[in-house]
C-alpha cells in the first residue's frame, strides 16, 4: 500500500513552529509513516533545527511533481516571501504573515494538483496573517475560500480520539444564541460524522450538548433544546446519523464514557473545549472540519516567548502530523504526479 503524502508549512517562522517541525521529523519512525514535502524558507528551516539540536534528511526540489521520493527522506520546496523585510522573531508581523499565507497557499496548490493528500502545518498567529492581508476571522475560511468550497466548515478539535466540534465559533457570547439555528446544529452535526469517517470510523456515535442549565428543564431555563437542537438530531437520525443527548454541558462527559461515544458537537467555542483541553492539552490537534483536504494543526500558538530557546514541546504536532496521515489514508484520493512514483516503489 503506498505511503501518504503530507505538504507541511514552518507556520510563523517568528514562533516554535520551525524548532517543532525539526524536532519531529527528526524521528525515523515518523518520518516513515509518510512522505513529507515540506514549503519553507531553507534558512529558517535550518535555524529550526540549530534552535533544536536535531536534523533530519530532505533534498530540495523546485518540481516535487517529477521527484522520486525514498523512505524517510523529505522533500523540500525552497520558498523566500514576496515580502522585501527580514523576519523580526518573537512578535506577529507583517512579514510573518505574508509567509504564512504564501507556504500555504502552495501546499494548497500541491493538493490540487493530486500530488498531496493532506496538509499538516505548524503554529500559525491571526495577528499575524491579518497584517500580512489575510481578509477572513482566521484561516479555515480562507482555506475554504482558496478551494472554492461553498459549504459549512468548522474548527474540530481532537484529544486522543475524542472529538469535538462547534454549532457557533469566534463570536462574542452575547450572540450565541441569535446565531443558533436547526440547519446550523445539523451541518455541525454532519460534518462531525462526516470527519469522524474520513479518520475511519466506521460508524461514529455522537454526543449533542445542550445550550441552557439542565438542558433547559423542558423550557424553565431556556427553549433551544425544544426549538432547534432536538429538532436539529431528528434531522440527523433521519440520515442515518447516530447522536444522543441532549447533555447538559456539566454532565457530558460522563455519558461520553457511559455510551462509549466518539465525538461531541457543542453550541459554542469553550462549552465542551475546556474539559477537551483537560484531558490533554499536551496532545491536542485541531483539524480544519468540512474541508475536502484533511488539513491539521497544533491546537496551541506560536508561543512567541519562548522563540530560540529549545523549549518548545512537539507532542501536540506529533499528534496533528500522525492525524494528517491518518486521514490522507483515509481521503480516497489517488496519487498523482510525485505520489505515483511513490506509488511504484512500495
Amino acid at each position: 500500500m503506498s505511503l501518504p503524502v503530507i505538504a507541511m508549512v514552518l507556520g510563523d517562522p517568528a514562533g516554535v513552529g520551525p524548532e517543532l517541525v525539526a524536532k519531529v521529523l527528526a524521528r525515523d519512525e515518523l518520518r516513515r509513516q509518510a512522505h513529507f514535502i515540506l514549503i519553507a524558507d531553507r534558512d529558517e528551516l535550518e535555524k529550526g533545527m540549530t534552535i533544536a539540536s536535531q536534523r533530519f534528511p530532505y533534498r530540495e526540489t523546485q518540481a516535487p511533481e517529477s521527484e522520486t521520493m525514498q523512505p524517510g527522506e523529505a522533500l523540500l520546496v525552497h520558498h523566500r516571501s514576496s515580502h522585501p523585510a527580514p523576519f523580526e522573531y518573537g512578535v506577529a508581523t507583517e512579514q510573518s504573515g505574508v509567509y504564512i499565507l504564501e507556504t500555504l497557499q502552495q501546499a494548497l496548490t500541491l493538493t490540487q494538483a493530486g500530488i498531496a493528500q493532506a496538509i499538516c502545518f505548524a503554529p500559525l498567529n491571526k495577528q499575524a496573517m491579518h497584517l500580512g492581508g489575510l481578509p477572513f476571522n482566521d484561516e479555515l475560511h480562507w482555506f475554504a475560500h482558496q478551494l472554492n468550497w461553498p459549504h459549512f466548515c468548522c474548527e474540530v478539535n481532537v484529544v486522543d480520539d475524542v472529538w469535538a466540534g462547534r454549532a457557533t465559533s469566534h463570536i462574542p457570547f452575547r450572540d450565541i444564541v441569535s446565531n443558533l439555528s436547526v440547519q446550523g446544529v445539523l451541518d455541525t452535526i454532519e460534518l462531525m460524522h462526516n470527519t469522524l469517517r474520513q479518520a475511519g470510523f466506521a460508524e461514529p456515535r455522537i454526543a449533542v450538548q445542550a445550550l441552557n442549565p439542565h438542558g433547559g428543564e423542558n423550557g424553565l431555563f431556556g427553549d433551544e433544546e425544544q426549538t432547534i437542537i432536538r429538532p436539529a438530531m431528528t434531522q440527523a437520525r433521519e440520515k442515518g446519523i447516530s447522536v444522543f443527548g441532549p447533555y447538559p454541558g456539566d454532565t457530558t462527559w460522563k455519558a461520553m464514557e457511559a455510551q462509549k461515544l466518539n465525538a461531541v458537537v457543542s453550541m459554542y467555542h469553550d462549552q465542551f473545549a475546556t474539559a477537551l483541553k483537560m484531558l490533554g492539552f499536551e496532545r491536542g490537534v485541531t483539524v480544519q472540519g468540512g474541508l475536502p483536504v484533511p488539513i491539521t494543526t497544533a491546537n496551541h500558538g506560536t508561543a512567541y516567548n519562548i522563540y530560540g530557546q529549545n523549549l518548545a514541546t512537539p507532542s501536540a504536532f506529533e499528534q496533528a502530523v500522525l492525524l494528517a496521515i491518518r486521514m490522507a489514508q483515509g481521503s480516497g484520493s489517488q496519487p498523482q504526479g510525485a505520489s505515483a512514483a511513490i506509488a511504484e516503489q512500495q
